[in-house]
């Protein structure tokens, strides 16, 4: 630490204590800045060369944690590279499916009309054992009930029942149900108003003491959580 306190995060022969609980801090740093800017997709929609991404992100990031002699500069540099050319694959897979279909794969079926595709699941070094653990996921034991199992191309397995295996629906009993409404809106947090969230949906602190005084509550401070569904009906619930 002699050159400085950022001399640590330079090429150094041997780091103090100090010196790698700073090289900590800045690996989680450049961790949270190149996760928080990666496309958004959920936990099951990552494809093949996401993952390879990943890879070599925590082994880049990492590095500078086992081994003094790796300066970050190197690091900020190469971590640079590769985000930037996961962006511009990612980009390009949205804009041209041609080269999303090279890049990504395809999905391959595995059954239709009941029956296991052995070809496909051969090239697919996709065994049964598998494919019985996704049905038995999808409530769907008996591969005769199935009409198509197509393998995804992030790993997943899609089932479709066939038509006489299927959950009957509200409308083919002509039952009324009401529309999908929005997320619900926290109004108070831990005893604490949130007010923005009041200005948004049009209403004030006078309204929500209102209604919380309707059910006997007097002190919001009281209250852990209230709020209004997607409904527009209020609600509330007190900690245990």
């Amino acid at each position: 630490m002699e050159n400085g306190v950022f001399s640590v995060f330079s090429s150094v022969e041997k780091l103090s204590s100090a010196g790698y609980l700073l090289r900590v801090i800045g690996v989680a740093v450049l961790l949270y800045l190149a996760s928080r800017f990666l496309p958004r997709r959920s936990g099951g929609q990552f494809s093949s060369y996401d993952f390879a991404f990943f890879w070599m992100m925590g082994g880049l990031v990492a590095a500078p944690l086992f081994d003094s002699k790796i300066s970050f500069a190197y690091v900020l540099v190469s971590v640079a590279t590769i985000y930037i050319w996961h962006y511009f694959i990612s980009y390009i897979m949205v804009k041209n499916r041609t080269m999303a279909r090279i890049i990504g794969g395809t999905a391959i079926p595995l059954v239709l009309g009941g029956k296991v595709i052995k070809e496909n699941m051969r090239k697919a070094l996709f065994p049964l054992e598998m494919l019985f653990s996704q049905l038995r996921q999808a409530d769907a034991p008996n591969i005769a009930e199935v009409e198509a199992a197509v393998l995804e191309t992030n790993g997943s397995v899609s089932i479709l029942k066939k038509s006489d295996f299927q959950p009957v629906t509200p409308k083919e009993l002509q039952i009324y149900t009401q529309e999908a409404a929005l997320p619900s809106v926290v109004l108070i947090n831990d005893g604490r108003i949130i007010e923005e969230n009041l200005r948004k949906v049009n209403l004030d602190e006078y309204w929500l003491r209102g209604q919380l005084e309707k059910f006997g509550v007097f002190k919001p401070e009281s209250i852990y959580l209230a709020g209004l569904d997607g409904s527009g009906q209020f609600f509330y619930s007190t900690s245990l």
